[in-house]
């Protein structure tokens, strides 16, 4: 009888592994990214302030623009949303795809996991694609905007 609970034990570990691993990989990427803003806000900071101290207590236009501009363009970040949304969309599409080819009764957990796996890319992907549609339309005047500036 206890092997009987210990076999169940060990598939119901192994079961939820992969499961458990994908939940603290989100948890550390999530904490990793907020210490990175963290740490770009404390050095932000601290050149607005030096340049407080040194400017008889007046901050540069140029200082606080170079400090408060994006890193990329917003028609940059929609194209990255695009590319992000075309390959997750595919590796769906591939996932489905492989399972319905290779499918097998004997392994029908598995098939499942994976169908699952395939079915949320997709939906990940179709999502990203459906934002860069939407906001490319609504942010079109931003971006006009934002390019004009660049030219000038």
């Amino acid at each position: 009888m206890t092997e009987d609970v210990l076999d169940q034990l060990i598939w119901s570990l192994k079961s939820t592994l992969p499961t458990l691993a994908f939940i603290a990989l989100g948890i550390v990427a999530v904490v990793l990214e907020f210490r990175r803003k963290s740490n770009e806000l404390e050095k932000r900071s601290t050149i607005i302030q030096t340049a407080l101290e040194k400017c008889d207590g007046t901050v540069p236009d140029e200082l606080l623009r170079a400090l408060n501009s994006p890193k990329r363009s917003l028609k940059m970040r929609l194209l990255n949303k695009l590319l992000w949304g075309i390959i997750c969309s595919l590796l769906g599409i591939g996932i489905i795809i492989a399972v319905l080819i290779i499918y097998d009764k004997d392994y029908f957990e598995d098939v499942a996991a994976l169908l699952v796996f395939g079915f949320a890319f997709f939906a990940v992907g179709a999502g990203l694609l459906a934002y860069y549609f939407i906001a490319r339309r609504v942010l079109r005047s931003e971006i006009e905007k934002e390019e004009r500036m660049l030219k000038d």
